[in-house]
C-alpha cells in the first residue's frame, strides 16, 4: 500500500471522486472529513502523509485555519483544492506554506494533474529524512567525526520510534560528562535506555515523519506521549518524559491539550 492521504472536503461528491482517483493508484484514503475538528481528530488517530484541503468547510474554522495549524504544529504537506479563485484567498494561503494551490472550477479537476502533484510532493517528503518504517537511524557521533573512526566501528543504530523519549536541539552531556552545545543542523534524541543519538535534520523535518504520538511542546523539544514514555502531565504547563520535567510553551499548549484528549480518551 502506498501513502495514506486525508481529504478535508465538505462536498461528499467531490470527496468521492478524489477518493476514487487516489485509490486507483493504490493510495490509502481516510474517511469523509468535512470540518477542521474532524480533520484534527483523524490526524491524531492516523497521521496522513499528505492532505488535500478545501478552504470552505463545515463549522466556524476554514481550510486556511487548518493550513496554519498543519504548518505550525504538524508539518504535514498539504494541497489546497478550492473553488475560491480571488487574490485575497490565494495570498492568505501562501502564508500557510502550502505545497500547491489548485482551483477546482477551472474548468474541472484533471485526475492526472492531481496524481502527479501527489506523487511529486510525496517524493520530496521521502528525501527529507533518512527513516525506517518504524523508526530512524541514530548516529552515534557527528558525521564529520565518523571519518576518523575505524571501518569496523558501528556508527549508525536503528531505533524504533516507540523507544524514543524525545527529540531536542538543547545542549547534551557528552562522553566526558560535560555539557556540550549541539552542532547546527543536528538534533539529538534520548531512548528509554537513556542512550542518546544524533540525527542530521531539524525538528520541523522530524515532526513531519514521526508517528501521531509525538507532539512538539516548545521550540526545543518533540516528545513521545505514550504510556511507556510519559511519566505525567503537570497542570498542562509541564510534562514529565522519562522522569525529566519539560515546559510546555504557550504557543503549543492548545495542540498538546488536543493531542492528549485524542490519545487518552
Amino acid at each position: 500500500m502506498k501513502a495514506h492521504i486525508l481529504i478535508v472536503e465538505d462536498e461528499a461528491l467531490l470527496y468521492k471522486n478524489l477518493c476514487n482517483v487516489l485509490e486507483k493508484e493504490n493510495y490509502s484514503v481516510d474517511k469523509f472529513t468535512p470540518s477542521v475538528e474532524e480533520a484534527l481528530s483523524r490526524i491524531n488517530m492516523k497521521r496522513p502523509d499528505l492532505i488535500l484541503l478545501d478552504i470552505q468547510l463545515e463549522g466556524q474554522l476554514s481550510g486556511l485555519d487548518l493550513g496554519e495549524i498543519l504548518n505550525t504544529n504538524y508539518h504535514i504537506p498539504f494541497i489546497y483544492i478550492t473553488g475560491l479563485d480571488d487574490d485575497q484567498t490565494f495570498y492568505e494561503g501562501l502564508n500557510t506554506e502550502h505545497e500547491l494551490f489548485i482551483v477546482k472550477t477551472k474548468p474541472r479537476l484533471n485526475p492526472k494533474d492531481i496524481i502527479r502533484a501527489v506523487q511529486t510532493i510525496l517524493k520530496k517528503k521521502e528525501t527529507k529524512i533518512a527513516q525506517l518504517k518504524n523508526g530512524v537511524m541514530g548516529l552515534v557521533m557527528y558525521l564529520d567525526e565518523m571519518k576518523e573512526t575505524g571501518s569496523e566501528k558501528i556508527t549508525k543504530v536503528p531505533i524504533k520510534f516507540s523507544d524514543i523519549g524525545y527529540f531536542t536541539v538543547k545542549p547534551f552531556i557528552n562522553d566526558n560528562g560535560e555539557v556540550e552545545e549541539l552542532k547546527s543542523n543536528y538534533v539529538w534524541f534520548l531512548t528509554q535506555k537513556k542512550e542518546h543519538f544524533f540525527i542530521r535534520s531539524s525538528l520541523s523535518e522530524i515532526l513531519s515523519v514521526v508517528p501521531h504520538y509525538f507532539v512538539r511542546i516548545n521550540e526545543s523539544y518533540i516528545v513521545n506521549i505514550t504510556p511507556n514514555i510519559l511519566t505525567g502531565n503537570i497542570n498542562n504547563s509541564r510534562i514529565s518524559i522519562l522522569n525529566q520535567t519539560l515546559t510546555i510553551s504557550n504557543r503549543y499548549k492548545k495542540e498538546v491539550k488536543r493531542r492528549f484528549e485524542a490519545f487518552y480518551k
